[in-house]
């Protein structure tokens, strides 16, 4: 009988090594899922400093010109100018009664960004609807209904992490501009009101009291503008001991989305950006109140009474 005898691995060999396998894996996986999370964090602050560069260029063209965060160019359009940047023409009229289809001519920052850089083509959205040929996407910014058809659509004015909340949960994340820069006027806003003016309101650079602290976009649930009052700035309910939003499916009457371990970038109309925290302060009250600290007002970044008119501390 031979001296030689082949060894075979017991049962708890066996499953040591397949539980050190099982480890390795899930240690690579925390790997790869933290440099993808990174990854798509730096293209984040890449978008929103590739729109900050698009709203200089827009500003350099219109008389230095802060890049408004809705307009309404309904009158323009009855007036006869040539308007660019409109709703698809071919759409239905959302007030038929109205004869400025003031529908057909709204809009955001990014429907202005997006036909004044011909981003249509640059995205190779090149789809024409049935029925009469046009373009779908020529003249204003893709909304949620592109995801229907380019499921994976890099779009330049989304984040790279989705929503966390609210009716578009799970698509990417909005950014938000502060509608303190609507240019409407107070008859575009309240068309069918008692208002009269109808001169646009628009904001430059060198009115503006602090760019390197005024916010211009943040991430949101709700859409491609955000309010400028408290109410969607109030972030109410918890975080763990982590940052992650304990309940991201809470009721809550905020529209930032903290979507990153439970901060929110934001774009300063300086072109920097920054994370933040939670916060429900937009800013110094003119003058503060009594008795208020004074400390986390805004955290040094302003939402409001961002106009130099003002006597801001």
């Amino acid at each position: 009988m031979s001296d030689y005898q082949k060894r075979a691995f017991t049962l708890i060999e066996i499953l040591v090594v397949i539980t050190i396998i099982a480890l390795l894996s899930a240690m690579l996986l925390v790997a790869v899922n933290s440099g993808r999370g990174a990854a798509n964090s730096a293209k984040t602050v890449v978008k929103l400093k590739q729109i900050s560069e698009w709203m200089n260029l827009w500003s350099g063209e219109n008389n230095n010109q802060v890049l408004p965060s809705q307009f309404d160019f309904s009158h323009e359009a009855d007036a006869g100018t040539p308007i660019s940047v409109r709703r698809d023409e071919h759409a239905e009229d959302d007030n038929p009664f109205d004869s400025l289809d003031r529908g057909q001519y709204q809009g955001t920052w990014a429907d202005l960004l997006w036909t004044e850089n011909g981003l249509h083509r640059t995205f190779g959205l090149l789809d024409k609807e049935e029925g009469e040929p046009h373009l779908i996407w020529e003249s204003n910014s893709p909304d949620n209904d592109i995801y229907d058809i380019h499921e994976n659509f890099d779009n330049p004015f989304r984040s790279t992490f989705s929503n966390t909340r609210g009716p578009a949960a799970g698509l990417p994340g909005y950014f938000a501009a502060n509608d303190f820069f609507d240019a409407r006027s107070a008859v575009d806003q309240d068309p069918f009101g008692e208002q009269t003016s109808s001169i646009d309101r628009y904001y430059t650079y060198s009115m503006i009291h602090a760019p390197s602290r005024s916010l211009y976009l943040v991430d949101s649930v709700a859409g491609e503008t955000i309010s400028q009052q408290p109410e969607p700035w109030v972030h109410d309910f918890g975080a763990d001991a982590d940052g992650a939003i304990i309940d991201p499916n809470a009721s809550t009457a905020g529209e930032v989305d903290y979507r990153y371990k439970g901060e929110c970038q934001i774009l300063l109309l300086d072109g920097s950006t920054k994370r933040m925290a939670p916060w429900t302060e937009r800013g110094p009250e003119d003058p503060p109140s009594t008795g208020t600290d004074t400390s986390l007002l805004g955290r040094g970044i302003r939402v409001h009474q961002l106009d130099k008119r003002k006597s801001l501390p």
